[in-house]
């Protein structure tokens, strides 16, 4: 009998979660049985926590150069060891100094409440690991050595946009790499940038699984994220910029006369998804000639166009495999 205890995930969400998507989860789930999550009575798939957090493990892993077929029958201790010699390797690389050189990723926390979850889930995975705990933030600095963290894990009851621009201080200071607040009430405007200021938001209450998948998964971003900003003797950031060398973008797959051809197939097909990636595909690359024109247009935002630029030129090659393999599986060639 199904533990009506337990909480399941659409498909969707675990999309959003974890950064598959569905088609490319629904393959790993016939080719290599990554998962086997429940099924509701009308047989829609239901993910737990458990399967979020052995998808993200296998999301970063893969992200990081590891074939989904030799890792897709592992244990998630043998995951969590893979996921720690990916930062062993990654420490000495520019950007990924940040972590420990053992591999491990460093936490600092700031609150009691979310305390015991975060010990939880630093218990179990072997990745993460606690430097420090706090009641007040303005501690960290007092008591912590700069680049001793690489994660923050901050509560708050609430949260405004000082709260954001103290939390961005510590950040800058201290060399840390992101952070992650555990808040109860937020305005929705404070929320929406968040990502790009290096914060993820999390509501309360949280359980360990949370705290662990949210951990895992700003490790992801950390290792996808490149050079870190110096800082500067008096703990500012160095106000560096490096525009992107076009040969280390991904260059396009797909033309946009490519994609206007996969976008009219709708009526030849039952499946919509090679015209809804299509379509994604094509908004992708006009972003990303977007933020490249800014670059040239502001630059007092020359960095966070560069950011953009990079991260919409690799975001739009990763959903250019998936529209591959969707055509692949549909028998179309363009």
């Amino acid at each position: 009998m199904e533990d009506t205890d337990t909480e399941f995930f659409e498909i969707s969400a675990v999309a959003r979660l974890t950064g598959i998507s569905s088609h490319v989860l629904r393959v790993w789930e016939r080719r290599y049985e990554v998962v086997k999550p429940h099924r509701s009575e009308t047989k829609r798939r239901k993910y737990s926590q458990s399967d979020i957090q052995r998808l993200s493990l296998l999301k970063t892993l893969v992200d990081n150069g590891h074939s989904i077929g030799t890792i897709a029958k592992l244990s998630r201790p043998q995951l969590e060891e893979r996921l720690s010699n990916v930062l062993e390797s990654k420490a000495g690389e520019d950007g990924i100094e940040a972590f420990a050189p053992a591999g491990v990723c460093r936490i600092c926390l700031v609150g009691t409440i979310v305390r015991q979850a975060v010990r939880e889930a630093t218990d179990a995975t072997p990745a993460l690991t606690i430097v420090g705990e706090f009641m007040q933030l303005d501690e960290v600095a007092r008591c912590l050595q700069p680049k001793a963290a690489d994660l923050l894990i901050i509560e708050r009851e609430t949260l405004f946009s000082e709260d954001i621009k103290e939390i961005q201080d510590i950040v800058s200071t201290q060399g840390i790499r992101r952070a992650i607040v555990v808040y109860r009430f937020a305005q929705e405007n404070v929320l929406q940038p968040l990502d790009i200021k290096k914060i993820t938001a999390l509501r309360a209450p949280v359980d360990s699984s949370e705290i662990q998948l949210a951990c895992i998964a700003d490790i992801q971003l950390a290792l996808r994220s490149g050079a870190r900003a110096e800082l500067s003797e008096t703990g500012e950031k160095k106000k560096t910029f490096q525009r992107p060398d076009a040969d280390d973008l991904p260059p396009r797959a797909f033309s946009d006369e490519q994609l206007v051809q996969v976008a009219n197939i709708s009526s030849v097909v039952k499946c919509e998804c090679p015209q809804h990636l299509a379509s994604l595909l094509s908004s992708l690359a006009a972003f990303e000639t977007y933020s490249e024109q800014c670059e040239d247009r502001s630059p007092e935002d020359a960095k966070l166009h560069a950011f953009l630029h990079r991260t919409t030129a690799n975001c739009r090659s990763q959903m250019e495999v998936a529209l591959s393999e969707v055509l692949t599986e549909e028998g179309i060639t363009i």
